[in-house]
C-alpha cells in the first residue's frame, strides 16, 4: 500500500497519516513473496477448519484434530512415553484419545503411535493409485459444485444496496427531523425501523461473508488436493507432510485398532 502517510510540511518534516486526503495505491507483487501463495492459503485453511472444530491453533502437528475416536467422537491428542529422566533415545509419541479418562465413560478405542500413523497413511494413499484419474474428476466437481460462490455474491450485492438505499433514507429523515417539526415518537418508530433493517442486513452479510470465506478455502484444499495427486508419484516412499494435510480430511480410529482415511472429494 503506498501512500499511507504524507509530508505536511517539508521545512519541518511533519509526517501525517493519509486518512483520504490523498490517493493510496495498493502494488500487487512488488516484493518477492515470504512464503508461497500456495503455502498462505493452506495455513488459512487450517487455521479456519480449526476454528470451526473449536481446536487449538498453537499445536504444530500435521496430526493435530485430524485424529478421531469412533467411540466417543472426540480428538485424538498426542503423548509422550518413555521419558525417563530427559533419556530421549527411550522417548516415544503416541495418540490417544482425550476423553479416554474423563467422565464416567471410558474410550475404548486404543492408542496409536506415530510411526504406525504414518505407515498407514502411505499405504492408504499408496492402494487408491489406481483410482487416481476418477478421485481428480470427483474432486473437480465437487469444487465446482459445493464451492461456487456466484449465489452468496449476488446476495451479498443485493444486501449491499438495500443498506445503501435504507441508509439514505435514514440520512434523509434526520435531516428533515432538523429541519422542520414533526411528531417525535413517529419519526423515532420510523428511524429505528430503518437502523433494524440495516443491521439485519449487515448481520447477514457477516453470515454471507463467513460462508463463502469457507467454501473458498474449501476449493483451495481440493485445489491442492487435485494438484498433489497429479504431481507426486503414483506411490510415496515416505511420508509428506503437505501431502496428510492437503489429502486428509479426518482419521478414524475404531475400538479394534483399524484406521478409516477420509480423503478430500470422498464420501
Amino acid at each position: 500500500m503506498l501512500q499511507k502517510g504524507f509530508t505536511v510540511d517539508f521545512l519541518t518534516k511533519t509526517r501525517k497519516k493519509n486518512e483520504g486526503e490523498i490517493p493510496q495505491f495498493f502494488v500487487e507483487d512488488s516484493h518477492p513473496a515470504i512464503i508461497s501463495v500456495d503455502e498462505w492459503e493452506t495455513v488459512q485453511a487450517e487455521m479456519e477448519r480449526r476454528k470451526s472444530l473449536g481446536r487449538p491453533m498453537g499445536c504444530k502437528s500435521p496430526f493435530s484434530a485430524r485424529i478421531v475416536c469412533a467411540d466417543c467422537g472426540g480428538y485424538f491428542g498426542r503423548k509422550v512415553w518413555g521419558s525417563y529422566k530427559g533419556d530421549k533415545t527411550r522417548r516415544r509419541y503416541i495418540w490417544q484419545c482425550n476423553n479416554k479418562y474423563d467422565g464416567d465413560h471410558r474410550c475404548t478405542t486404543p492408542h496409536i503411535t506415530e510411526d504406525d500413523l504414518k505407515s498407514r497413511f502411505l499405504a492408504a494413499w499408496n492402494g487408491m493409485a489406481g483410482n487416481r484419474e476418477a478421485l481428480i474428476a470427483d474432486c473437480r466437481t465437487a469444487k465446482t459444485l459445493i464451492c461456487d460462490c456466484k449465489d452468496i455474491n449476488a446476495e451479498i450485492n443485493e444486501l449491499e444496496r438495500e443498506v445503501e438505499v435504507v441508509t439514505e433514507l435514514s440520512r434523509k429523515a434526520i435531516f428533515e427531523n432538523a429541519r422542520t417539526a414533526q411528531n417525535q415518537a413517529e419519526f423515532n418508530e420510523r428511524n429505528n425501523g430503518y437502523i433494524e433493517r440495516i443491521n439485519i442486513a449487515r448481520n447477514r452479510i457477516d453470515e454471507l461473508t463467513a460462508e463463502k470465506r469457507r467454501r473458498q478455502h474449501k476449493a483451495h484444499i481440493l485445489e491442492s488436493y487435485i494438484r498433489n495427486l497429479e504431481s507426486n508419484p503414483q506411490t510415496l516412499d515416505e511420508f509428506d507432510d503437505k501431502v496428510w494435510l492437503t489429502s486428509i480430511e479426518k482419521a478414524v480410529v475404531a475400538e479394534d485398532g483399524k484406521l478409516t482415511f477420509r480423503f478430500y472429494g470422498w464420501e
